[in-house]
């Protein structure tokens, strides 16, 4: 509409001048030619500035899953930072508990850099039960009908402003790593099982993890008789299962 009104405030502006007598043409001539530069003015701040619109923002949580082995205790999220010290990372996990594999989130789309520069994920330990992802999404909104009558053909509403992805984990029974760590220690896991050495070492580490969940469980029989010990059987050999592959990995 903003085009239209430029329009014809220039028109109005040239009649005034050109076609009506003095002083009349003076007076309605700046009178309009005064509107022509506001309209003006107002189309230039809401593209450079935004006049006229708002940020808003949402916000969503979901719960993420394992990047690991379904069958393993402890949950696994691959962790790949974008270039030193950026805070910025790809983040593998599953969306949902029964996809058969992990995908890698947030990479960069090279394709659209402009609004990629815009996205941020990040990871954090927490004292939670779930891993979860929070989702911030910030974008531009019309303030007011008057001002999306005035612009709304220049499809600036909904226009990314910034989004920001942080993935929160249990701080006892997941672990972050990278893919590099992941691969050496399936290496190093696949090495142990052709040196006897190795293959006992690790036999040994499993067996005092079994023993150490054991000991928690039958404590947690006698301080509780007569509950069901499977929820904090399942919690306690995540917790040793998570522990003794942060060892591995450092």
């Amino acid at each position: 509409m903003i085009i239209f009104v430029i329009a014809l405030l220039a028109v109005l502006t040239f009649w005034a001048f050109m076609y009506l007598k003095h002083p009349v043409n003076t007076i309605l001539g700046i009178f309009f030619m005064l509107l022509l530069l506001g309209a003006t003015w107002l189309t230039t701040l809401n593209f450079h500035d935004h006049w006229g619109m708002e940020k808003v923002t949402k916000t969503e949580t979901k719960q993420i899953y394992t990047a690991g082995e379904t069958s393993s205790p402890a949950g696994m999220l691959l962790t790949q930072q974008i270039g030193k010290k950026s805070e910025n990372y790809v983040l593998v996990f599953r969306d949902t508990k029964d996809a058969k594999k992990a995908t890698a989130h947030y990479a960069p789309d090279t394709k659209h850099i402009v609004n990629a520069v815009k996205k941020t994920a990040t990871y954090r330990y927490a004292d939670v039960t779930k891993a979860t992802v929070t989702t911030k999404t910030t974008r531009w909104a019309w303030s007011n009908d008057f001002a999306k009558s005035l612009f709304g053909f220049t499809g600036m509403a909904g226009d990314l402003v910034k989004q920001s992805n942080q993935v929160t984990i249990p701080k006892d029974t997941w672990v972050a790593m990278t893919p590099a760590q992941a691969k050496a220690m399936a290496a190093s896991q696949a090495a142990a099982n052709k040196d006897p050495k190795k293959a006992q070492a690790l036999a040994a580490q499993q067996t005092a993890m079994k023993t150490t969940i054991q000991k928690k469980v039958m404590a947690y029989a006698q301080a509780h008789p007569g509950k069901d010990l499977t929820a904090y059987t399942n919690t306690v050999t995540a917790e040793e299962t998570a522990k003794m592959i942060k060892a591995m990995i450092k």
